[in-house]
């Protein structure tokens, strides 16, 4: 695969760096099982940037977590964060007082974020979404959401999910729309013509999580079927995941939307030992992993751990299944999304799949290994009725004149 010409110049990292930790002690922190270090459960570890490209765009990640170490720096991405959020993360390990440290209600209210809190262990194990004011009344704010905190529990957990901005703008990259923190993405990094290439790939909504020890996402699985790539600025968390579709229903069926921290019961320590995969990641670790496996992430260091994702589709026919899977029976019915809001992802997709078959009939790619699995991912997704319905089958490339 030609290599990708890079967008920026690799800067001074503003990872926040920690001390070194080991799967192991991770496990240990956490008090989840040591059969998770069995081999092979242990995720795909790429050290070439030419591998994780392939990995990236052309590989499947259905059961598997796939690792590039130091990838932050590697991408050019060490400054990708504003300091904004650095600033408030820096030698802290309390979600609370990180979003004191972010600023004032005036600052907060050019943000959006979630807000999920966990009661202190007495024997509730779910985690909540901060979404309503004791009066009942809709928050839309970081601000007002942060104020709500005031009335739960200090000695509760606090998990801040998709963190971005309030308002949209366009994307210095690139021109287009999105409301992300980022300077920049992996979909920069690969260039743009290779991502305009992938049938999705969101821009407009990549969120920054950030949570404490024991802080995390409960077992979920993601509410369209795509894949993730995840960059770690600052913390360790533990990313598990358990085997794709019907192999894990009924472990989903009793645990979704649960957090394992300790005391574990036995039934979660015999759901840990089924995982197909655990990873540790980080500081400046990337990592790429489908969103439609039943997944959990549980911060284990002392400092904050900060994550920020982008979710795609990429060519290979697993993940394309997977996301055609999404919104019928084979995704757990705990998480599908709106019928509407899948539909308008499906459109996303459809003029995606068009530009992409004008490049292939133009034969403007300029990527034989995307030229090559191209062709068959495009009629996979024309399997889907909506999808079908506005592209068109593919037609033989127009012969250059010699």
């Amino acid at each position: 695969m030609p290599r990708a010409p890079p967008r920026y110049a690799e800067s001074a990292p503003s990872v926040i760096e920690s001390e070194p930790m080991k799967l192991e002690e991770a496990l240990e922190i956490a008090g989840w099982p040591k059969s998770l270090l069995a081999p092979e459960k242990r995720p795909d570890v790429v050290t070439d940037l030419r591998a994780f490209e392939k990995e990236l765009l052309l590989q499947s990640h259905i059961n598997r977590i796939v690792v590039l170490r130091d990838g932050v720096r590697r991408l050019g991405h060490g400054n990708a964060l504003p300091s904004q959020i650095i600033d408030a993360a820096k030698h802290e390990t309390s979600v609370r007082r990180f979003l004191t440290r972010l600023g004032d209600d005036s600052a907060l209210s050019e943000l959006r974020g979630r807000l999920y809190y966990t009661p202190p262990s007495d024997g509730e194990r779910e985690e909540s979404e901060i979404t309503h004011d004791h009066t009942g009344e809709p928050l839309d704010t970081l601000a007002a959401k942060r104020a709500v905190l005031k009335d739960r529990d200090p000695e509760g957990g606090v998990y801040v999910g998709e963190l971005r901005r309030a308002s949209k703008y366009r994307h210095p990259q690139d021109g287009r729309f999105t409301k992300t923190l980022l300077s920049c993405g992996v979909c920069d990094w690969i260039g743009r013509k290779r991502a305009l290439a992938m049938p999705y790939w969101d821009r407009y909504d990549e969120g920054v999580f950030v949570g404490g020890r024991f802080g995390g996402s409960p077992m979920h699985v993601d509410q369209v079927l795509w894949s993730n790539v995840g960059k770690t600025f600052a913390g360790y968390k533990l990313l598990v995941i358990w085997p794709y579709g019907a192999a894990s229903q009924p472990l989903f069926d009793e645990h979704s939307y649960t957090l394992f921290v300790q005391p574990l019961s036995p039934s979660e320590v015999a759901t840990l030992e089924r995982a197909a995969c655990v990873a540790l990641l980080g500081p400046g670790d990337v990592v790429i992993f489908s969103g439609g496996n039943a997944h959990m992430a549980l911060s284990v260091s002392n400092a904050l751990s900060i994550t920020a994702y982008e979710s795609f589709v990429n060519l290979h026919e697993a993940n394309l299944r997977a996301f055609l899977d999404s919104g019928t029976p084979a995704q757990y019915r705990q998480c599908r999304t709106r019928q509407p809001t899948l539909d308008e992802i499906k459109l996303d997709v459809a003029a995606s799949l068009n530009d992409l078959a004008g490049a292939l009939e133009e034969d403007d790619l300029g990527d034989p290994e995307i030229e090559e699995a191209a062709p068959a991912a495009l009629e996979l997704l024309r399997t889907d009725a909506l999808i079908a319905e506005k592209v068109l089958p593919l037609r033989s490339k127009r012969r250059r004149p010699s």
